[in-house]
């Protein structure tokens, strides 16, 4: 089908001027949508004007295409290739992955700065992986509204902080409260650059730590004299899981059970009121109640029971202002990032092999 462009006088691209001097018509082909299932080609008699003010010679364009293909075809590519990779979107349309791949990045391009414009009062910081202990990005998202903002390539001080100085000092002095986990790089990044919003740690990352020192008791508690068959005590081993539960959480078998447990071994009794009281924190009311349940969690600390805790007291002594600043910053949570990192992992198998942080990122952000 041959088309031509109902504009009559064209723009000059340099100076704006109309121009009505055709120097000459080429044709062009354009892919449009398939009609009936089969493919359609447009032949666009393309003028090549002469400007009467500069002189320039140029080639008309037309919003109604974007290179190659039209505009809807376009759109429909980049909508197809969040559903499927972008090979098979490239073979359903045939057309070329360099061409559906350049429409994603540049659409991904326009959604990303389109959501940049808006104020983040909250913003969430999480890394991802592209390549499972190969390669990671640094992922930041508008706890707001729930948008990714960015996929940073490598999770590092200066990713977070190149990031942040490229969306310049109105944007980050809107920035309020930021979440992170524990990540010292990200905390320099934060510290340099929003060192007026109020930094709190994630509570998920936070309780991990809290756990990790029962962890370590249980183990120690569960180990038998050297020679002993088998080398460890079986109970304690097969309750590993239900000495990671929450006290209100557990049935009354289940409390039976681990009531017999500590009767046999009184010093998983302290190792498990530890993190219970740690987790007080985040279920008192405000920050006196928060600070009520560390006090209870010392006495246990300072009995000498938990010599495993002391990496844990380290931390938190390290942290504490992160940790307890969840009670002044309305309790934010990074568990809308954390649900929205499970989508590029879905992409990352979906694609296996990324290399490219680019097409990565562009894919993430047209994915969520």
């Amino acid at each position: 089908m041959r088309v031509v462009s109902a504009v009559l006088l064209p723009w000059c691209p340099d100076c704006g001027t109309p121009s009505g001097r055709c120097d000459d018509r080429r044709d062009r082909e354009i892919r449009d949508l398939k009609v009936s299932g089969r493919p359609t080609t447009l032949v666009w008699r393309r003028r090549r004007m002469v400007c009467d003010v500069c002189d320039r010679r140029f080639v008309e364009a037309h919003r109604a295409f974007e290179g190659s293909v039209t505009a809807r075809l376009a759109r429909r590519m980049v909508a197809d290739a969040r559903a499927m990779p972008v090979n098979t979107a490239a073979r359903g349309h045939g057309v070329s992955w360099g061409l559906v791949n350049a429409l994603v990045v540049a659409w991904a391009g326009l959604v990303a700065d389109h959501r940049r414009r808006r104020r983040c009062r909250v913003l969430l910081v999480d890394e991802t992986s592209i390549r499972k202990r190969h390669r990671y990005v640094t992922v930041l998202v508008n706890a707001d509204t729930g948008e990714v903002l960015a996929m940073v390539p490598h999770r590092s001080h200066a990713a977070l902080s190149a990031f942040l100085a490229a969306q310049g000092h109105r944007w980050c002095k809107g920035v309020k409260v930021v979440v992170s986990d524990g990540s010292k790089a990200y905390n320099a990044a934060i510290d340099a650059r929003l060192g007026h919003a109020r930094h709190v740690l994630d509570r998920f990352h936070v309780i991990r730590w809290f756990q990790a020192g029962l962890v370590a008791a249980r183990r120690d508690v569960q180990r038998r004299p050297e020679g002993s068959v088998p080398a460890f005590d079986r109970d304690v081993f097969r309750s590993r899981f239900l000495l990671m539960r929450r006290p209100d959480k557990l049935s009354e078998a289940e409390q039976a059970r681990l009531g017999e447990l500590f009767a046999a071994h009184p010093r998983l009794t302290a190792a498990w009121d530890a993190p219970a009281e740690l987790h007080g924190l985040y279920l008192a009311d405000d920050h006196k109640g928060a600070m009520a349940a560390l006090d209870r969690f010392a006495d246990i600390y300072s009995t000498g029971l938990i010599p495993e805790f002391s990496d844990t007291v380290d931390t938190f002594l390290a942290w504490h202002n992160q940790i307890l600043g969840w009670h002044h910053a309305a309790r934010p949570s990074n568990g809308r990032i954390e649900g929205t990192n499970n989508l590029p992992q879905v992409l990352r198998r979906t694609a296996h092999g990324f290399t490219n942080y680019a097409n990565f990122e562009a894919r993430g952000i047209l994915l969520t």
